[in-house]
């Protein structure tokens, strides 16, 4: 009995190892058109390793796929926008949640979207940006059956209905997003990186960001019924000047955690992210964690910069530790910094949610190295800038109870 189990157990270690990480299946970007597939292959330089091949090869003949499907619906809605665009006033301005990734906004994207007056883009819709509106007929039957294959469960919950990431529309329309170097082209990751803050983008980059990201909220705003949006990006809170200029009115909601435990769980994402999507080798672990170390700090840095700029009513801020001991108490609270209704209905809601997470199976990570303990030193100041112990505290909730993108 001994030596079979070992012997499964060394197939399965084999396999992990030398066959998941290059086996074919639909990828994040299978129904993303081929102009922008191949404007994000532009960026690899040609150096997509053989091993590759495979999963590239379904990849392009998906997005081929879609190309013709899409195409319809890229020129008589691109029209339709030109020509009759929505109107959003200040004072239906879209919501967004801040917090770098895995710091729990996925929790409290979760938490907002179960009130009716928000609309929170679904995965269909981030995923095919260009398809979701005229080409909900063809999503519905085509791709939607294809979501539990392409392991995005593996980083994050995924459905047809749940509330999904916009910067995965910005990627999938051209690249304009981290996502493009985090889990695709790991070895390009200095590129896309500055699609995160936008700061060092040329003139025509951020031009093309713009038109895209307004583009995407114009286009939601067509299926949305009048109602508020609800946006959630990590990189969102590293570009809060960009947003204010784009969309007077918005109200932010910034939620906050312990820094040692976000970064132990962003290297747990980075790994995840290129094991299931990358068509190149991962960087080595110390360059992936200075990467991490490095935009962590910078984009909080960014966020309270940028958070005077916000005016009072339109700003509401929560640690995750209370947010998950009070759910709906922390959320009455928000709503009321914002000057939002909570509508009836919402408490049961939230409490479904709150309860759901809780029953995840929770992550545990290993030990920090000497190394890593010294790359979270350096992030002491977010510390003591949100309210958290400098060491590790016990939480409320393990909210990586599944690997995540927020």
């Amino acid at each position: 009995m001994m030596p079979s189990n070992n012997v499964r157990h060394r197939i399965r270690a084999f396999a992990a190892r030398w066959l998941v990480p290059y086996l074919p299946y639909p990828h994040f970007m299978c129904v993303a058109p081929l102009d922008a597939v191949l404007r994000i292959l532009w960026r690899a330089e040609g150096q997509i390793p053989p091993a590759y091949w495979p999963r590239l090869v379904l990849l392009l003949l998906l997005s081929g796929i879609n190309t013709v499907a899409s195409l319809p619906e890229r020129v008589i809605v691109g029209a339709w926008l030109r020509l009759r665009p929505p109107r959003m006033e200040r004072d239906n301005a879209p919501v967004f949640v801040l917090g770098y990734f895995r710091s729990g906004t996925t929790f409290l994207q979760n938490l907002l979207a179960t009130d009716p007056s928000l609309r929170s883009p679904s995965w269909p819709q981030v995923l095919a940006p260009q398809t979701f509106v005229l080409g909900w007929v063809l999503l519905r039957y085509l791709f939607v059956p294809l979501l539990p294959l392409t392991r995005l469960n593996a980083v994050v919950p995924v459905g047809a209905r749940l509330p999904a990431e916009d910067d995965f529309a910005l990627n999938n329309m051209g690249g304009m997003s981290v996502l493009a170097g985090r889990a695709v082209l790991p070895r390009r990751q200095a590129f896309f990186n500055r699609f995160h803050d936008l700061d060092a983008l040329s003139a025509d980059e951020f031009s093309r960001w713009r038109s895209h990201q307004f583009a995407f909220v114009q286009k939601l705003a067509l299926v949305a019924g009048g109602r508020r949006l609800l946006l959630k990006s990590p990189s969102h809170t590293a570009r809060v000047r960009y947003l204010l200029e784009l969309f007077p009115g918005a109200k932010f909601v910034h939620i906050s955690r312990s820094p040692d435990v976000v970064f132990r769980s962003n290297l747990l994402l980075a790994r995840e992210l290129q094991r299931a999507f990358a068509l190149q080798p991962p960087l080595p672990e110390d360059e992936q964690e200075e990467i991490i170390t490095c935009e962590y700090l910078a984009t909080e840095m960014h966020y309270l910069a940028d958070r005077a700029r916000i005016p009072t009513a339109d700003l509401a801020e929560v640690r995750l530790q209370d947010l998950t001991a009070d759910p709906v108490g922390e959320m009455k609270r928000i709503y009321r910094e914002l000057g939002l209704p909570f509508s009836s209905g919402c408490e049961e809601r939230m409490q479904q949610v709150a309860a759901t997470f809780v029953k995840q199976a929770r992550n545990r990570h290993p030990d920090l190295t000497e190394r890593q303990r010294a790359r979270v030193a350096r992030l002491e100041p977010l510390a003591a800038s949100f309210g958290h112990a400098p060491a590790r505290a016990p939480e409320t909730l393990d909210i990586d109870s599944q690997q995540r993108i927020g």
